[in-house]
């Protein structure tokens, strides 16, 4: 295994994707939208793979959110903490630091050349640019993670008792090998016609819930076929802070909306 350390998990997915020298890539429809973004910006073919309701995809890139699901694949991006599935590559960001873990000798001597600017360096002063690339490169930075991997742990046992059965929503089943900074559940399809109004005002009781993961091939700069397991999450995800007190007002949102109900 070759670790490196670098500042911005964008620049080093360009580093993968210059190193692999990918022509096409395959994307789960509810990745980050940089997987797409500088895929297109480097010339390379994109098509977008459906999803699971544990958000695993067959993809050549995939993004572990949770820690929902074993991944399989080439490059896996994950929260911070132990390698989690099968991958070629694993990358970790926590703050300002990602770690990346790479198997292979050659990849990880391009992505370290790109992450140092292209440069090949001699003695003193004496250097050259032998390839592309954008200096990101930082010093280690394995502070323990692990007290705060428990505590997260710990809030995501406790959340998991109260949601268990929950008329609502579903739940993930979440493993404990990494950080999670925030927590999924999935609307009942009752639920999903009023999810703006049930967002607002989680808001407004200062709950921080978000929602993310549009499909990509929803967005003007993309195109793909409709997809149904990437459109069930996208109407059914909140994603709620980690913190034990959302329960109470979680549930009263929930319950004023659940006779409006719902249908298609």
């Amino acid at each position: 295994m070759h670790v490196l350390y670098a500042k911005n998990s964008s620049i080093i997915y360009c580093a993968l994707l210059h190193a692999y020298g990918f022509d096409r890539l395959k994307i789960p429809a509810i990745a980050p939208t940089f997987f797409a973004n500088i895929a297109k910006m480097m010339g390379i073919e994109i098509s977008f793979r459906d999803v699971k309701l544990d958000f695993s995809s067959d993809a050549d890139v995939v993004h572990n959110f949770f820690e929902s699901f074993t991944p399989k694949a080439k490059i896996v991006f994950q929260n911070w903490g132990e390698c989690v599935g099968d991958a070629e590559v694993f990358v970790m960001k926590r703050a300002d630091c990602v770690k990346l873990v790479i198997k292979n000798e050659k990849i990880a001597k391009k992505v370290e050349l790109f992450l140092d600017g292209g440069v090949q360096r001699g003695r003193l002063w004496n250097y050259d640019v032998v390839d592309v690339g954008i200096k990101n490169l930082r010093r280690p930075c394995e502070e323990d993670g692990q007290q705060a991997i428990e505590e997260s742990n710990e809030v995501v046992e406790f959340f998991e008792e109260k949601f268990r059965g929950s008329p609502y929503f579903d739940i993930l089943k979440i493993g404990q090998k990494t950080l999670k900074t925030q927590y999924p559940i999935l609307l009942k399809p009752s639920l999903y016609c009023p999810k703006e109004d049930i967002f607002a005002e989680l808001r407004e009781k200062g709950v921080h819930v978000e929602v993310r993961f549009k499909p990509l091939y929803r967005m003007s700069f993309f195109q793909g076929d409709f997809l149904p397991g990437a459109e069930e999450l996208y109407k059914a995800l909140l994603l709620l802070p980690m913190k034990k007190d959302v329960v109470k007002p979680l549930f009263e949102v929930l319950d004023k909306y659940r006779y409006r109900g719902c249908s298609f």
